[in-house]
């Protein structure tokens, strides 16, 4: 009885203490109504989840590291009017938490509303400022992290309230933020002569824009060859960068391992790279200094001396300002708010750059936020995150610095908004020494290899032209997207229809995608609308979207052709067993609802493995993954007998299985046509 009177006394000081950046700030935190909200464990930075984002009943609370997927955002729905007890309910399912029993450590689930007792949580502030525990009201327990690590999957249990950081949150609400009022971007152009199928990421012009340095993954033609890791790659322009030639491998600053130029500094003179060299060896750790073209003992990179420097994540990146005084850093460190957050150090009189200093949680989020880039004035800051936000994957913010002294007041990062965003990959952008162009790295599915993208900055956007009927309409905004062929990432001429949910209004708006780029728009009163895009040779694939603010989304469509074969290339099993990760679910989401809009297909799901192991034992789990495919659509409501599956094991490789950067293209599901 004591416990729950302290929490009452708690409960009547609290005030409400959610700031604009998300991140609860006072020492009381009351939910605001009908927002959603990543629910952040203060030991891992990891963010409430639920096994495999599952929606069934009964499925385990874990954490997991933060991407705003709907089964890590949650709504606090006061149990009565005026009462201090939550329901905390899944976006994803809409069930709530539970307690399962009573006892110690007992798990705790999401399950139907049944107004018990085990499902209703009080908020009791306690430890830092804008921590808080999650107090279950049918035995005091406190929702808690079974143990003190930050690996994905750990369970989320009920344990008796003590001051552990494992029985502590932080909630991060989750508003998407475009200032339309802003200045923007013009038309966005690709840069043909860069652009292949392999993947070009971060590119970093010089200030006389005459060249331009990119990575490249996945590339053949890398030192180390089609794996994960980069090569530098050198462009020139001789039009001042309206456009580019092929790149030239960097050799000079090229290794084995993972390499990139971060930012140009000295007029071009030197070039802030990725990673710590030595004559004998390369490790990616760091950042360093090099003068490209040097010789002699100048061609080797000087290491930064960053004092008391520690990343626990492998994948940095770093800006440093032209006058080399100030760099930013994209790192993990133990005061991270999740994955990788945003530092800054400032160079020392003696040679040596001060401790990195967070840029504070107004910019930082609970994920990564990464790919830092000041504006010439240094008054904007760039970034791009998984964890703010978005349109779907990674997006890019702006940031504006309020202390011109210091770099730790900022205003609330806002999203570049959808001529720039769009629900697939889209990060580091770069501008130009005049800070008139802008260039970045886009990808229209967050599995596929990105492009390289340039437009010009500081567009003021036309506001759409005045209503001169007679009769009062709603408010129209714009939806824009491209139609794609899912197979190749191609332009599809399609029609698409925006049909309005719900009973307020009938709005209806067809139209047709540009033939040489898949391009469509519509203006559409705010609202959910059910977005279909038709073409012939195609099955119909539609998606459902809110309409709140200007937005891109891309539609896209599978070949219809019997016989057609697509991989799945997003569908990520547990290590040696047929389990799902919740990273699976967007793609299999995709594939039901194609399947539910063209009643008249049949597929076949085709499971593969590599050649390593017993081949016997392969099969039994290629065709175990498949058929827990199956399970998945048909609980989504495909009927059964419009999939077969089949195992081939390491039968039919796509791939020459002597090396590991080949052999995993040789672990894969696939689906084939069989009857449309």
């Amino acid at each position: 009885m004591n416990s729950l009177l302290v929490r009452s006394v708690w409960l009547l000081l609290l005030v409400v203490g959610v700031g604009q950046s998300g991140w609860a700030q006072s020492t009381g935190v009351m939910p605001e109504e009908g927002a959603w909200y990543g629910i952040i464990a203060r030991s891992s930075g990891r963010s409430l989840d639920v096994a495999n984002s599952s929606t069934e009943a009964g499925a385990a609370a874990v954490q997991w590291e933060f991407n705003q997927a709907r089964s890590q955002q949650w709504r606090f729905v006061p149990v009565m009017a005026g009462s201090q007890y939550y329901r905390i309910e899944s976006r994803n399912s809409n069930l709530c938490l539970t307690l399962e029993r009573p006892d110690e450590g007992a798990p705790i689930v999401q399950r139907p509303w049944t107004g018990s007792f085990y499902q209703q949580w009080a908020l009791v502030p306690t430890g830092p400022v804008g921590s808080l525990q999650l107090i279950n009201r049918g035995n005091d327990k406190c929702a808690a992290l079974a143990g003190a690590d930050r690996s994905n999957g750990t369970a989320m249990v009920g344990q008796t309230p003590q001051n552990r950081a494992t029985q502590q949150w932080r909630l991060f609400k989750l508003q998407l933020n475009i200032d339309a009022t802003a200045l923007g971007f013009g038309p966005v152009r690709p840069l043909p002569a860069l652009n292949t199928p392999a993947n070009e990421l971060q590119p970093v012009p010089t200030a006389d824009g005459k060249r331009l340095y990119l990575a490249r993954t996945k590339y053949a033609g890398n030192m180390e060859g089609n794996t994960e890791s980069g090569d530098i790659w050198v462009s020139t322009s001789t039009d001042n960068g309206e456009t580019w030639g092929p790149a030239t491998r960097l050799d000079a600053l090229n290794t084995a391992q993972n390499n990139g130029v971060m930012s140009v500094m000295d007029d071009g003179k030197a070039v802030l790279l990725r990673g710590t060299y030595t004559r004998d060896a390369f490790r990616d750790e760091g950042v360093s200094r090099a003068v490209p073209g040097a010789k002699g003992k100048n061609a080797l990179p000087e290491p930064l001396p960053i004092r008391n420097y520690y990343s626990v994540s492998p994948a940095n990146t770093f800006f440093m300002t032209p006058d080399e005084k100030v760099l930013l850093l994209s790192i993990e460190r133990s005061d991270s708010q999740g994955s990788n957050d945003l530092y800054v150090s400032y160079a020392l009189a003696d040679g040596t750059w001060s401790e990195p200093q967070t840029l504070g949680n107004v910019i930082n989020s609970p994920g990564y936020d990464f790919a830092p880039w000041l504006s010439p004035d240094g008054k904007t800051l760039y970034f791009s995150s998984y964890g703010h936000a978005g349109f779907g994957g990674a997006d890019i913010f702006a940031s504006n610095r309020l202390d011109t002294l210091g770099w730790t007041s900022w205003s609330v990062p806002r999203n570049l908004g959808g001529s720039i965003n769009g629900v697939g990959f889209d990060a580091y952008l770069s501008l130009s020494g005049d800070g008139k162009h802008a260039f970045f790295a886009s990808a229209a599915k967050p599995d596929a290899p990105a492009d390289l993208f340039r437009t010009i900055t500081g567009v003021r956007q036309e506001p759409p032209a005045p209503d001169t009927t007679a009769k009062p309409v709603a408010a129209r905004i714009l939806l824009t997207g491209k139609v794609l062929n899912t197979k190749t990432s191609q332009a599809v001429q399609a029609e698409v229809k925006a049909v309005r949910l719900g009973s307020d209004m009938v709005f209806n708006a067809t139209g047709r995608t540009d033939a040489g780029t898949g391009f469509y728009q519509f203006s559409l009163p705010p609202g959910s609308y059910r977005l279909t895009a038709t073409s012939t040779g195609f099955l119909t694939a539609s998606d459902t979207v809110t309409v709140a603010g200007s937005m891109r989304r891309d539609l896209l469509l599978v070949p219809a052709a019997v016989g057609s074969k697509l991989e799945l290339p997003t569908l990520i099993f547990s290590q040696g067993k047929y389990d799902l990760l919740p990273a699976s679910y967007e793609e299999l989401n995709r594939l039901a609802r194609t399947l539910a809009d063209n009643p008249a297909v049949s597929i076949q799901l085709e499971g593969h493995t590599d050649n390593v192991g017993n081949p016997q034992l392969n099969v039994q789990l290629s065709l175990e993954r498949v058929q827990e495919v199956k399970r998945y659509l048909v609980s989504r409501g495909v009927a059964a007998n419009r999939i077969a599956t089949v195992g081939y094991g390491g039968a039919k490789p796509r791939a020459s299985n002597a090396r590991e950067e080949t052999r995993r293209l040789n672990r894969r599901v696939e689906f084939t046509i069989t009857k449309d």
